[in-house]
């Protein structure tokens, strides 16, 4: 943080830096102190004063219970929290606070001389900085309240930034919007301003935390470096877009040529030990839970014999990895005729993009009803991938005739073998609009990981026993 400059009338001038950064803590960071990682600090804190000590009075305790998070929140360690790759800046700041802390009390003891014990400040000092940094790295993303930030772009991209913030749910709270390079139009009823010149007085007029700058015209280094000085005097932070959508931390790295800082985006790999490692596993677990599962499948498939006519498996050609054609299994949950009336249904699908669904849909069975809700009748597709034909995770299969009418994006899907569960199962299924589908598969793709992976199993649980988009 930047302290203003000590000159005549340096103690009012120092009263009003101060009195502006409480006005801004309290109108962008409420409740701070019942946060989770916070209170846990100070709590653990009292607890080792009152070992070490053998005594803790109320006075103590509610002095540590104020001056813990004052401290943090000054040096900015609860500043754009909920932002991805601040944590370790928020870290930072909770040493910095530890070491005044530690210095306010040694200077308590020696200078003022009050009886503070050493032995306990120490420990009291640690136990508040180990935990409050363990919470910035490990704890809950979202503050109490949202990161202020003001965006500073072409109108296009601005209005894409707006609309994903929005989507996602984030704890970042656009407050103002600068237009660069075009016409200056009411964003939501966000104050617009026009002009990189003019994102600093922004900023600080409507006390944003942080600045967003997006790629587009008039937007260089020199800009980029003039306008990091113009925020320097406030605090405020500055982000840089890179123009990238859905690319995770693991495949990025700064790389630096000469003056220029880039960064690089790592594509992954079709083959390797772990793409190998997938692809063994998925295929064992598949053989040992058809094992496992022989007595469940063996059930479900006379029940379904005995609700209505026509065999227990419904086949299904589908596309899957480099448009390779392959025969899908699932548990029938529709009348034998079921393709055959479709035609007579298209006027109320409900589905979205290329996909034919609907809520009621009168040729679903009665336990075929049940067998969707918990997506039993996804079961017979373990076959498919002991053959080696799907994944366990994965994007979702798609029909020939929705691959025919692909453009170019959803074909990226088709570069990996189509999954039992996926993004797409997990987020929502038949609830997600065409859009949102693609994305998330795409999002897989070009994401993938082991790690990943293992996400998306543990989330299928909760997913199937939510039957949300189950129809």
């Amino acid at each position: 943080m930047t302290s203003p400059p000590l000159t005549a009338g340096g103690s009012s001038t120092l009263l009003a830096y101060a009195g502006e950064r409480l006005r801004r803590l309290r109108a962008s960071h409420r409740g701070l102190i019942a946060w989770l990682p916070d209170t846990a600090a100070i709590g653990l804190g009292l607890l080792t004063i009152a070992v070490v000590t053998d005594s803790l009075s109320p006075a103590v305790a509610l002095t540590i219970a104020v001056v813990w998070p004052a401290l943090v929140a000054l040096n900015g360690g609860y500043r754009l929290r909920g932002i991805t790759g601040t944590r370790m800046l928020q870290a930072r700041a909770v040493v910095r606070a530890g070491a005044l802390f530690g210095l306010a009390c040694w200077i308590l003891d020696g200078v003022a001389g009050l009886p503070v014990e050493s032995r306990a400040t120490l420990a009291l000092t640690a136990t508040l900085t180990a935990v409050s940094v363990v919470g910035c790295l490990g704890g809950p993303r979202t503050p109490a309240a949202g990161t202020r930030v003001l965006v500073a772009g072409p109108e296009p991209e601005v209005a894409d930034v707006l609309a994903e913030l929005e989507a996602s749910k984030h704890p970042i709270v656009p407050v103002a919007i600068c237009s660069l390079g075009g016409p200056q139009h009411p964003f939501a009823g966000l104050p617009v301003t026009s002009g990189l010149g003019s994102v600093a007085e922004a900023a600080e007029r409507t006390r944003a935390d942080a600045v967003m700058v997006l790629p587009g015209a008039g937007v260089g280094p020199r800009e980029l470096q003039r306008l990091g000085w113009a925020l320097a005097p406030h605090a405020t932070q500055l982000f840089v877009g890179t123009a990238l959508l859905d690319v995770t931390r693991a495949r990025t790295a700064l790389a630096q040529v000469g003056g220029l800082r880039l960064l690089h985006v790592r594509t992954l790999p079709d083959r390797g030990l772990a793409r190998t490692t997938k692809e063994v596993t998925e295929r064992f677990a598949a053989v040992v839970a058809l094992l496992l599962l022989a007595p469940v499948l063996l059930g479900l498939a006379a029940a379904i014999r005995r609700d209505s006519p026509g065999g227990a498996l419904f086949r299904q050609e589908r596309i899957g990895r480099n448009g390779e054609r392959f025969v899908m299994l699932k548990f029938r949950t529709m009348r034998t005729e079921a393709e055959d009336v479709r035609a007579t249904l298209e006027q109320q699908n409900e589905g979205a993009g290329l996909l034919f669904k609907m809520r009621q849909d009168p040729r679903v069975t009665r336990i075929g009803a049940v067998l969707r809700r918990y997506s039993l009748d996804e079961l017979p597709q373990l076959f498919n991938v002991a053959r080696g034909e799907m994944a366990l995770v994965g994007p979702r299969p798609a029909l020939p005739d929705e691959v025919d009418r692909y453009d170019h994006d959803p074909r990226r899907r088709l570069a990996v073998k189509p999954g039992l569960t996926g993004l797409w199962q997990v987020s929502g299924r038949s609830d997600l609009s065409w859009e949102e589908s693609v994305r998330l598969d795409l999002a897989y793709v070009d994401n993938w990981s082991l790690g990943l992976d293992l996400r998306i199993v543990a989330r299928t649980f909760g997913a199937v026993l939510g039957h949300r988009g189950a129809y």
